[in-house]
């Protein structure tokens, strides 16, 4: 069973009626312009016919919209079908009146109206005949019809009008034509609009479920390390970490995850997380900050930069065996902004953290958030340590 067309895919009515009315205004200028340009005789009474034939035709075509505007939303043999079907009566119809008005009108009434035969002694005196013209051997005879320059005369009133109808056939296939046209182009421009409505809500659905999987994760390694400390009989580490977490998941499950935060907010959660996991190294875990108070503002994708922290706590940090310095910066370049996060791990631990699900999530979610304004780069140098580079828009004030 087909669904109904939703009404924003529909062609508005009033198009369709300025359609009709540009249509029959283009054919009343076009037939009086061309018999202006052929005929010298005057034109007055002419135009007015076309005019109320054009207006007759307009009605007519209206009627054929309404026909038209029932099918809408079917496929296109179906519309092009009816149409086809539909432009016989309209074309019999205009051909009719057509005639009605220029020869029936133009000739019975006229000359009732305005011609009165004259009295035999009031006409003036018949000029002499002139001679015929020699007849030339092998030359055509001219026949009557060229004398006279008519076309029409001999046909019947139903074969005139027959004969009118082709043309008028073809005009209102032409309308249709445009018509079907405008159709389509407002449903194209209707799918347009639906997808876009999907696109955005799937987009705003994967940032959902990319944000989510980073807390889990995160939750995960530190309820490992909160075990650690109450096994180890560390209990008052272990409360300052349970309000550290229970301050972070507050802040961090709070807002929309497919809006923007500013970077103060995304700053001041990484140094919840770093002193989460200051306790548990305690003489290795040493952090850095360097971000200008110009960009505390700027809009970045909440715990955009939460796995490439944990990355470097997990690979650098609890791989190694002297203190490592995790140092977190943000750059203006132009109209964008580059944090970055990096290590001076070993360099074995930098190479392995380098491909883990915390990268691909960053990236897709940088994709799937700002598509190829956006970039994500990362880098195991040699001599140790690991730099991620995430480069984004800047936006002052939107989040």
């Amino acid at each position: 069973m087909q669904s109904e067309e939703p009404p924003a895919a529909r062609l508005a009515p009033s198009v369709a009626l300025m359609s009709i009315a540009c249509f029959w205004a283009f054919y009343l200028t076009i037939w009086s312009l061309r018999s202006m340009a052929l005929y010298h005789h005057d034109q007055t009474g002419m135009l007015g016919k076309r005019a109320v034939v054009s207006l007759f035709s307009a009605g007519v075509t209206v009627l054929f919209y309404l026909l038209m505007r029932r099918v809408a939303g079917a496929r296109l043999r179906i519309s092009v079908g009816l149409a086809l079907m539909l432009a016989v009566p309209a074309a019999l119809s205009y051909s009719a009146f057509n005639w009605y008005m220029f020869s029936h009108i133009g000739e019975g009434v006229a000359m009732s109206w305005h011609w009165t035969a004259p009295k035999a002694e009031d006409l003036p005196p018949l000029p002499p005949t002139p001679p015929a013209p020699p007849v030339v051997p092998g030359a055509p005879a001219l026949s009557v019809g060229m004398m006279r320059n008519t076309s029409d005369e001999g046909m019947t009133p139903l074969q005139s009008i027959v004969d009118q109808a082709v043309n008028g056939y073809f005009f209102f296939i032409a309308w249709s034509a445009l018509y079907l046209a405008l159709s389509y182009a407002v449903r194209a421009a209707a799918l347009e609009r639906r997808e876009a409505a999907l696109r955005a809500a799937a987009q705003a659905a994967e940032l959902k479920a990319l944000r989510y999987q980073v807390n889990p994760h995160f939750l995960f390694n530190t309820l490992n390390a909160l075990s650690s400390l109450i096994l180890t009989g560390k209990r008052e580490q272990a409360e300052q970490m349970i309000i550290n977490l229970a301050t972070f998941f507050r802040t961090s499950l709070t807002g929309d995850p497919t809006e923007d935060v500013p970077l103060s907010d995304e700053i001041m959660l990484q140094r919840l997380y770093l002193d989460i996991e200051r306790v548990r190294f305690p003489d290795r875990l040493l952090v850095s900050m360097d971000v200008p108070e110009a960009l505390l503002h700027a809009c970045v994708p909440g715990l955009i930069l939460q796995p490439l922290v944990e990355n470097a706590v997990k690979y650098a940090v609890s791989r190694s065996r002297r203190p490592v310095t995790i140092r977190i910066a943000a750059r203006e370049e132009g109209d964008r902004v580059t944090l970055r996060v990096e290590d001076d791990g070993d360099p074995i631990a930098a190479v392995e953290g380098g491909t883990g699900v915390g990268l691909r999530n960053v990236r897709d979610r940088l994709t799937a958030r700002f598509g190829s304004a956006a970039a994500c780069h990362w880098e195991a140098r040699p001599e140790g340590g690991f730099t991620v580079t995430l480069t984004l828009p800047l936006v002052r004030h939107g989040c």
